[in-house]
């Protein structure tokens, strides 16, 4: 602490002068006496916290992991959808060993994660920290993730982050994942930069934009990127746009129209995963002109704000022989056609699909039957979910899931034929559309039957010799219950107490749950303890 900064300042000012020169070596044993035995506290002090003591080396491999971006769970390849739990400039506060490491291993600032505020002072700030930051990444390569944080997004069209596009663009030759929003003039200058170590770009506009057409105008291009295999491209026209599409082997194209995704898609011969997202179409009928090919393309998400039949129509314009997981999400199925059509995509591409996820808001009029009739030919089917928010009836579907439904059931396949022999996996999440005994006695007969498969037991509940030995052992089945009423649990867990109780014990795979109007969950384990009619009417009351 300087002399000046505290009230005794002068007088020790006074006594340095006044110290008389054969004293200093005096003072020098004192000041290291001082600074040993200070150092002997300070090990006493981390002795009674032991994440103070902890070796150097598993310092920093704690920071390491700490500031590594984290992925979602479902996506786990996605850089632009990951997020990083804390910061080196957090941890550079923990104690003055910690900021020592910190400070100066460039393996905990190669990963940047910045919100832009257009505030003059804020923005001045993260330049400044911005600058700081990328120097103490020495020469790794960088992982970047750019969002702009304004109540107004538009306002970075009218006033450009440039410095701070331009500070990144000296380091282009470091960028190995780069998510950004994009804006005049910063994407003039793409092609200029040099990119040899590119994997991942993402490119889109501030979150909301009043003019989009502003940025379809914007000419950007990149002409030479030998390591780019990820793209995710947002708001886009494809005439204005030129990356090397050949390279690519994963593509997220998102609110864009449909025939410039199937342009795109056509010059992207070696793509393994594809997500089209909120695709539109200013025409009804502007078909591609041939069927796209995509050979290697083994994980497809398509999603519509509107119906399925946007779907259909990208479906009917490519083949996928490799796929073997589909995610098909949107607002709304109307009848019969949009399963129909993706039935028809699945038998021309020859495909063995093994996961399929339906997320749709409304089921309107009678769709189960074309969707059974779907999922008869899916036989090396292991993984289904459904998800629907209110609409659909889903009782065919499970007793047709039955594999010894009853003979009495309404029929739309021969009571011998199994759908779906392979399925191990089984999610459900929507309402209560359904007599639930016919999801209950599916859930048992597929676990009783495979068991006895394996087992070797000639046993045979309905007669029908040789259907037990066509069921897969299931692994897990997640039933989730939307909206349903608190005394509509109490009639149906009395009256299912015993099976279910015998279920959840014989099987750690089943997760049973009902969500309530008030939008709070139940899990079916919480009331295993109660299973009985007064526990019950107790708990609920």
């Amino acid at each position: 602490m300087p002399a000046k900064s505290c009230d005794c300042g002068p007088t020790l000012a006074e006594l340095l002068l006044d110290w008389p020169p054969e004293k200093f070596p005096e003072l020098d044993s004192a000041t290291t006496s001082l600074s040993l035995r200070s150092r002997d506290l300070r090990e006493q002090f981390n002795a009674g916290t032991p994440f103070l003591s902890l070796p150097r080396e598993i310092i920093l491999e704690i920071s390491i992991m700490a500031c590594e971006p984290v992925y979602e769970a479902s996506d786990p390849d996605n850089f632009v959808r990951s997020k990083q739990l804390t910061s080196p400039l957090l941890l550079a506060k923990i104690c003055q060993l910690w900021r020592c490491l910190v400070l100066h291993y460039p393996r905990l600032w190669n990963v940047i994660f910045l919100n832009l505020r257009r505030e003059p002072e804020v923005y001045r700030a993260q330049l400044e920290l911005l600058k700081s930051w990328l120097l103490r990444s020495g020469e790794l390569l960088l992982s970047i993730h750019l969002e702009e944080m304004e109540r107004d997004p538009a306002g970075w069209v009218k006033n450009p982050p440039v410095e701070v596009f331009d500070l990144l663009a000296r380091y282009s030759h470091r960028w190995l994942h780069v998510s950004t929003f994009l804006v005049r003039p910063c994407w003039e200058g793409l092609e200029k930069l040099p990119l040899p170590s590119l994997t991942t770009l993402a490119v889109r506009p501030p979150t909301v934009v009043s003019s989009p057409a502003e940025l379809r105008k914007a000419i950007w291009r990149i002409s030479y990127a030998p390591c780019l295999r990820n793209a995710y491209l947002v708001v886009f026209d494809k005439v204005a746009m030129d990356i090397p599409m050949h390279q690519l082997t994963q593509i997220t194209m998102k609110s864009c129209m449909r025939q410039d995704c199937l342009s795109l898609l056509a010059s992207t011969p070696n793509v393994v995963h594809c997500a089209l997202l909120s695709i539109y179409s200013r025409f009804i009928y502007n078909l591609h002109p041939a069927v796209i090919a995509l050979p290697y393309l083994s994980s497809l998400t398509m999603a519509s704000l509107g119906d399925i039949s946007m779907i259909t129509r990208l479906l009917d314009c490519i083949t996928t022989p490799a796929l073997s997981r589909m995610r098909v999400i949107c607002g709304e199925s109307r009848g019969a056609e949009p399963f129909a059509s993706i039935g028809t995509f699945l038998s021309r591409s020859s495909c063995s699909l093994r996961e399929l996820s339906f997320k749709v808001t409304n089921y309107r009029e009678t769709t189960e039957q074309a969707l059974i009739a779907m999922l008869t030919n899916m036989e090396t089917l292991e993984k289904l979910e459904l998800h629907c928010k209110w609409g659909g009836k889903f009782e065919p579907v499970f007793y047709h899931l039955n594999p010894a439904r009853p003979q009495h059931t309404p029929q739309y396949l021969p009571p011998s034929r199994v759908v779906l022999p392979n399925l191990r996996c089984f999610r459900y999440k929507g309402p209560m559309s359904f007599e639930i005994h016919h999801l209950i006695k599916m859930i048992d007969m597929r676990y009783r039957m495979s068991i006895d498969r394996e087992k070797d037991l000639q046993w045979d509940p309905v007669g029908r010799q040789g259907i037990h030995n066509c069921i897969a052992r299931p692994e897990s089945f997640d039933i989730e219950i939307l909206e349903m009423k608190r005394d509509h649990y109490y009639t149906i867990l009395c009256d299912y107490a015993d099976t279910l109780e015998r279920l959840m014990e014989e099987h750690d795979g089943i997760v049973f749950s009902f969500c309530d109007e008030m939008g709070d969950n139940i899990p079916l384990q919480n009331l295993i303890p109660v299973m009985d009619p007064d526990g019950l009417a107790e708990f609920f009351t």
